[in-house]
């Protein structure tokens, strides 16, 4: 009889290395649309304003939704949420290469993709959640979201080079592509089936309400936002850099790579951190990394100091992330996990949504650099205050 132990450790190592594909591919076709308002720009939407909109429906959307879509894993399971969310994105990535310049339609199916999006990644966060014990989150959360860093080292610089070629067909197409890998691998995740929903969550749609009540009555859960708040700031400015440097006439890739590729050995060979350490000091400490970083890059940057910056960004987003997540995990109770979860990614969504709104609203003002600036000046204002907060509550 084979020892149970292994046996554990290999059913454990698949499930890290499915969820960790599931995440590569949702993240993916997420982080190539950061280039979407050089694209829109070279086949015609020469408004900052309406490339903003485009950009943000899409994440407006997904804020919509999250809330509601733990209610959705739970009630209909694993394996139809993620058939159902491979539906949705792929026939909407269709969508969106065929609407070309037709603002209105583009607009609908970028919408359209936010909720698959986000069916997508609340039954990933869900499932490892529940997969995954108090004592082996850390570890497991950060090889998990190396996938998820991933494809900014892999599908983001072909996106990127793409673009600088002007081969925009090829560009649009390539997020359909994408899609089809999510829509492959998520139902093919080991243990769907036996995953133990907590029934709270099974009722109706009030009991999935009073759920998020009950959320904000756990005080540690209430810190676990904000301090996912203050990151998800600095994750959102990140994603809006391609028009910052293409004003300098650099490529993004060059900060995006490098972080993307610290990121992913810090979660490959760092995760044993998470589980050694007090997971809200790592949470404060990453986003102050996160947030200075950025802000040091719209200072006349160099292909060199992006690479720098990119680095040290790496640092903040590979342990970052995971440290957010599993403390949300943390502070939740068993019953609370969906609602604290999609709660988590809906905060985390909100500010996807409103920066990319604000950043063309501000550029038509002034210049893209400028507007970098004035989003992410206050994102590290903010973290360094919510940093004295969680202190003072700790006290």
């Amino acid at each position: 009889m084979p020892d149970s132990s292994v046996f554990y450790r290999q059913a454990a190592r698949k499930k890290i290395l499915f969820l960790a594909m599931g995440f590569f591919f949702t993240f993916g076709f997420s982080n190539v649309s950061y280039f979407l308002p050089v694209y829109y720009k070279q086949i015609g939407i020469a408004s900052a304003d309406a490339a903003g909109w485009l950009v943000a429906s899409f994440y407006i959307t997904s804020v919509i939704s999250r809330p509601f879509l733990g209610n959705v894993v739970s009630v209909f399971g694993f394996k139809k949420s993620f058939y159902a969310a491979g539906a949705l994105c792929v026939t909407s990535s269709i969508g969106i290469a065929l609407s070309g310049t037709h603002f209105i339609p583009a607009l609908v199916f970028r919408g359209v993709f936010g909720v698959g999006s986000s069916l997508f990644q609340i039954g990933l966060a869900t499932y490892q959640a529940i997969a995954f014990s108090r004592e082996e989150r850390g570890r497991a959360f950060s090889l998990i979201m190396a996938g998820g860093l991933a494809p900014m080292m892999t599908l983001l610089p072909i996106a990127d080079y793409l673009l600088q070629h002007r081969w925009n067909n090829a560009y649009i197409i390539f997020p359909i592509l994408i899609c089809l890998g999510a829509a492959l691998v998520t139902p093919r995740i080991p243990g769907l089936d036996d995953a133990p929903l907590p029934r709270v969550a099974r009722g109706s749609g009030r009991d999935h309400l009073s759920g998020f009540v009950k959320c904000f009555r756990v005080r540690a859960l209430r810190l676990a936002f904000l301090a996912m708040l203050t990151f998800s700031v600095t994750d959102a400015a990140a994603a809006f850099m391609g028009t910052m440097t293409e004003h300098y006439g650099l490529m993004a890739s060059f900060f995006l790579s490098s972080n993307a590729i610290i990121g992913v050995v810090m979660r490959l060979f760092g995760g044993r951190i998470l589980d050694r350490y007090p997971r809200e000091k790592i949470a404060s400490v990453t986003t102050c990394l996160t947030a200075s970083s950025l802000l040091f890059a719209s200072f006349s940057p160099t292909g060199g100091s992006l690479m720098a910056l990119g680095m040290v960004y790496g640092v903040g987003m590979g342990f970052g992330f995971p440290a957010h997540l599993a403390l949300v995990s943390d502070c939740a109770p068993a019953e609370l996990q969906p609602q604290a979860i999609s709660f988590s990614w809906f905060v985390m969504g909100c500010s996807f949504a409103f920066v990319p709104l604000l950043s063309g609203w501000l550029a038509e003002l002034s210049n893209p650099v400028l507007a970098y600036r004035m989003i992410v000046t206050p994102a590290l204002l903010l973290t360094i205050a919510s940093f004295y907060l969680r202190r003072r509550a700790a006290a």
